[in-house]
């Protein structure tokens, strides 16, 4: 009986230290495996859940499949993505911050838009945790958010290239309108745009920002076009895109351009309408790039849905993160990652890019892309008229923004 009870004992101790090998008794590991926790606030409801958080969530798990397991100084590691939704708001993203950290215990965070954002912050700050943000804006970074960053694309910063092309090209263009999402990251885009056009000596003759969910957009377009705009700048998405068209019915003949594109309001309110529309992001339309045009065929055939630009630039940000802890040889090492980050580039659906804008904010945590001038020549059909690279956008954003 001893015999058989060592030999029962034996297997059991072999039995778990085969389990314990296999990652069944580690956290997160499998096979050798290690994973890292992400944790991402989204807007999963309302009208934002609808323009963007739900298909920035799409995008992530792409962006997750597309990356797999990856090396890191020799171990192998796979994300762990976990989202929370943080109703694109600052107590949101409280609430959604909080159970990231002290529920799931990640190993990184995301906050999309800037009100839940701008509340992360100082918590991953507390805990020295990098955190990414979106649709923030320049003054939003600087010493004293060091673990703040931004992949996706920062409206301010394009928005002077935009103006450098358009007063070139455009020459008559001299009064400007502008409207938006009201609410911190639709106003913080709505001044800088402002600011960028005054700095090009165009007149800004009217500002509106619409309240998300609302029903009714005569009222805006009719306060707009009494203005005589030569050029209406305003976004494409979540309905906002019934400003323009309202304009439009009531005899707006200017110029149209936006800072966010969707082809589902394009269609919403007739490609004939909106034909002629310039686009000033870095938006995957048309061909420009062919791997975001092979990963935006993939992710809307998978999910049915449109690869909507904060969609494009969500799935970037996991894209520059793993390349950033790959070169930077360490996950855990934040000083070491962070420096990386300041002086590297980082493999994306659109070539490398890198972090600049140090010389406005004192660190560089904004990630440099390109611009595109795009402009809409009919359905589902795009133009590039202009690209200004990397190098000549944050040289040019310096310039006017110094």
């Amino acid at each position: 009986m001893k015999a058989k009870t060592l030999i029962v004992l034996t297997l059991l101790a072999i039995l778990l230290l085969s389990t314990f090998a296999c990652g069944g008794g580690g956290d997160g590991e499998e096979e050798g495996v290690t994973e890292l926790k992400y944790g991402v606030g989204l807007p999963l409801t309302g009208q934002y859940g609808a323009a963007v958080g739900i298909p920035e969530k799409y995008a992530f798990n792409l962006a997750n499949e597309k990356v797999g397991e990856f090396t890191v100084a020799g171990k192998q590691y796979r994300w762990k993505i976990i989202f929370e939704d943080n109703l694109g708001t600052a107590a949101g993203g409280t609430s959604s911050a909080t159970k990231l950290i002290y529920e799931h215990h990640v190993d990184f965070m995301l906050q999309t838009l800037k009100d839940p954002g701008m509340v992360a912050a100082p918590m991953c700050e507390e805990l020295g945790m990098l955190c990414a943000t979106s649709g923030a804006e320049i003054e939003d970074f600087g010493p004293d958010r060091p673990h703040l960053f931004q992949t996706s694309a920062t409206f301010s910063l394009h928005a002077p290239i935009f103006f450098d092309w358009l007063t070139k090209e455009h020459p008559e263009v001299k009064r400007v309108a502008v409207s938006g999402p009201d609410d911190m990251t639709g106003r913080s885009i709505g001044e800088a745009i402002a600011a960028a056009a005054e700095h090009f000596g165009l007149e800004i003759v009217s500002k509106e920002y619409a309240p998300l969910g609302l029903a009714e957009y005569m009222p805006i377009a009719t306060k707009i076009a009494s203005k005589n705009p030569d050029l209406f700048i305003g976004a494409f998405g979540g309905a906002l895109e019934s400003i323009y068209e309202l304009m439009v019915a009531l005899g707006y003949e200017g110029l149209g351009a936006s800072y966010y594109w969707t082809e589902a309001g394009a269609e919403r309110i007739g490609w004939d309408i909106c034909e002629g529309y310039i686009i000033f992001m870095p938006i995957p339309l048309g061909d420009i790039w062919p791997e975001a045009t092979a990963f935006r065929d993939e992710y809307e055939d998978s999910y049915g849905l449109e690869l909507a630009p904060s969609a494009f630039w969500a799935a970037n940000v996991l894209f520059v993160l793993t390349d950033a802890l790959k070169q930077a040889g360490t996950v855990d090492d934040i000083d070491k990652i962070i420096q990386t980050m300041e002086t590297e580039k980082f493999d994306t659906l659109i070539g490398p890019i890198g972090y600049g804008l140090e010389e406005l904010n004192g660190l560089a945590r904004l990630a440099i892309y390109p611009t595109p001038i795009i402009q809409v020549v009919g359905k589902n059909q795009y133009e590039l008229l202009h690209m200004y690279s990397p190098e000549e956008t944050e040289a040019l954003a310096v310039e006017v923004l110094k």
